[in-house]
């Protein structure tokens, strides 16, 4: 049972914290004081379509308008609105697609759903009249049906759906209607997320069929012989408490994985969440659940937003400001790229909205998921091809060491990561994370300390598709000047397991004996490739079997405890075309290298002593003598 007075232990563990609710309908005879009594009158309906339901939710936003300043500071400025809005009418009314006028306002609710890419029923050339005229409730799907259901619950007349507010066959409003998404969501009074509803024919009003996790006996003090054996048995429904160790948003449901929905859930005021179990209230002023009426505050990726969106910038900390945007930037990212999205075309244009409203606060150029300002550490990201999540960059290469040592069944290696599907390497710049493979396995450096920077960004290149800087580009290309020195790697042809998921470079290492190539491991030990080689139906993965030439070019370095870190990243020449032949010679980035000095005092078993012998190797090896600076051109 849950008891808000008491937030763990002395010695910071914690133990599993439980609300209990009595399900609806169980019989509990009056005069009772049991525990289990005062329990039931916690009610959670069964049916969200009831009055305790819709009225629990009018009831929240009520509250927050009225005794919640941080969360409506402008309530008596109407914003405008929407092109196009639904008008969702009355029980006797139906609803219809209004079209605004020049400076018409107004108060809507915003729906966040997963919908179907298929459905019929969107707006179109052909449905355009049909959905300004009106049309029966009844010819809704199920889920836009609850929507506006609610919506009329809430005492509100418009509701924004995107599939039937924006023109789904027409390229040129699906551009400029998608730009004014952060504006659409950010200025909705509420936002209606349909987490339960996998289509757009699930609805999310449907009876919620009770969680009986268990009978929960109890003894009736007062009336011992009232029932077989004095005891009563009623079934009870288990919530998961408010705890550090649950999870900030409901993550059952293919809503909370999806790219598109996260921004729609970052940049509303305030969120009414249906999931299977339970409707949850969210505003700046915390969290609130079934039965419970106040909201609790909770640190979240939703009030990180917040907090920087209502925060204001002094000349004595400005510097400091802006490290704190930037980090809850990265906070954003690191949800965003554990996301799914469809379309290769999705990376940039799903966060896009997000981005635009981070503008308003950096006040800075957006360069293709990354900021102006902090783009040197943007540059650090890199990509973990296994499921080993953002352990440390040689984690890799012991790998491979313990496989060449025979260290497999004492130090077994974990499964490989899905790659994002659907997502092509093309999308982006390769110097950004959106021109990974893998969105999935991307982490920037965890070390806490300042970065010095050893390059310099000279000019970022933008060919956007949507002009507004946010969605779509076309290309991008970064100048630097920096310190550089060139490499030759020969690379080879192997196969790989799913349980082996080992980068090419880290792969090539175990063909070569580390106490006889020392040196030449030593320089590419750390390698971090960013994108995934391509395979074939057998699963053999293939590599240049020739020597190429890269360029390593010194990014930044800081300092682990004594032990100072640098980043390196690592180019390829591109070939050149008729397009760039007499400009200068263009690069792609294919990797991040990691270097640090040994450390005398290591783990005495194989893997951890070889790593860290051939991090030191490589450390030396680069930082021993001064590399000349040159300028480069990084598409």
């Amino acid at each position: 049972m849950s008891d808000s007075s008491k937030r763990g232990r002395s010695d910071g563990t914690w133990i599993a914290e439980l609300d209990i609710c009595l399900a609806k309908g169980a019989e509990i005879p009056e005069g009772d004081t049991h525990l289990l009594e005062r329990l039931a009158r916690n009610e959670t309906p069964s049916d969200l379509r009831s009055e305790a339901c819709l009225s629990l939710a009018a009831d929240w936003l009520d509250k927050c308008s009225r005794d919640h300043p941080e969360c409506d500071a402008d309530k008596n400025k109407q914003a405008f609105l929407p092109t196009r809005i639904i008008d969702v009418g009355s029980p006797t009314t139906p609803p219809h697609l209004h079209v605004t006028g020049d400076g018409e306002t107004g108060k809507w609710v915003a729906l966040s759903y997963c919908g179907s890419a298929d459905s019929s029923f969107t707006l179109n050339a052909s449905s355009f009249n049909n959905l300004r005229s009106g049309l029966p409730l009844a010819d809704f799907p199920p889920t836009l049906q609850d929507a506006v259901l609610v919506t009329r619950a809430l005492g509100l007349r418009y509701l924004w759906v995107d599939a039937l507010c924006t023109f789904q066959d027409n390229s040129n409003d699906l551009t400029v209607e998608v730009s004014k998404t952060s504006q659409v969501y950010s200025n909705a009074v509420v936002t209606i997320a349909a987490t339960s509803a996998e289509t757009l024919d699930d609805g999310f009003l449907d009876k919620r069929e009770p969680h009986f996790n268990c009978s929960f006996p109890w003894r009736r003090q007062d009336h011992p012989d009232s029932v077989e054996d004095g005891c009563r048995t009623c079934p009870v429904f288990f919530r998961r408490g408010r705890s550090p160790l649950n999870k900030d948003r409901p993550r059952d449901s293919r809503w909370a994985t999806s790219g598109w929905t996260l921004q729609e859930e970052l940049l509303s005021k305030r969120l009414l969440y249906y999931t299977r179990r339970e409707m949850i209230w969210q505003c700046r002023a915390g969290k609130a659940t079934e039965p419970e009426e106040e909201p609790t505050r909770d640190p979240t990726l939703f009030s990180m937003v917040k907090e920087l969106q209502d925060g204001s910038d002094s000349s004595e900390d400005s510097k400091r400001s802006m490290a704190a945007k930037y980090k809850v930037w990265y906070e954003v990212l690191k949800e965003y790229v554990a996301r799914d999205l469809t379309s290769e075309n999705d990376c940039l244009p799903a966060i896009s909205a997000i981005a635009d409203s981070f503008h308003t606060q950096l006040e800075e150029q957006y360069c293709a998921g990354l900021w102006r300002g902090d783009l040197l550490f943007g540059l650090l990201w890199s990509l973990h091809c296994s499921s080993g999540g953002s352990g440390p960059p040689g984690r890799m290469l012991r790998r491979a060491l313990l496989r060449l040592f025979d260290y497999q069944d004492k130090h077994p290696t974990l499964p490989a990561r899905k790659p994002l599907t659907g997502v092509s390497k093309n999308r982006g710049p390769s110097w950004s994370w959106v021109g990974a493979d893998d969105l999935a396995g991307i982490t920037w450096p965890r070390e806490s300390g300042t970065f010095d920077y050893l390059a310099t960004v000279v000019h970022v290149e933008v060919r956007d598709k949507t002009h507004d800087g946010f969605g779509s580009i076309e290309g991008m290309a970064l100048t630097l000047d920096a310190p550089y020195r060139h490499l030759g790697l020969r690379l080879g042809t192997y196969s790989r397991s799913p349980r082996n998921p080992i980068s090419l470079v880290q792969r090539a290492l175990t063909r070569l004996s580390p106490l006889a190539r020392t040196r030449k491991l030593a320089e590419i030990a750390l390698m971090r490739p960013d994108c995934l080689a391509s395979t074939t139906t057998s699963g053999s993965v293939i590599v240049p079997s020739r020597s190429k030439e890269f360029t390593l070019i010194q990014l930044a370095k800081t300092s682990i405890g004594p032990r100072p870190v640098l980043y390196v990243l690592v180019l390829q020449r591109q070939k050149r075309d008729k397009a760039n032949g007499a400009g200068p010679q263009r690069y792609r980035r294919v990797g991040l290298l990691r270097l640090m000095p040994s450390q005398p005092d290591n783990d005495d078993y194989i893997g951890e002593a070889m790593t860290d012998l051939l991090e030191g190797v490589a450390y030396r090896e680069v930082t021993k003598k001064e590399w000349p600076v040159g300028t480069f051109v990084i598409d």
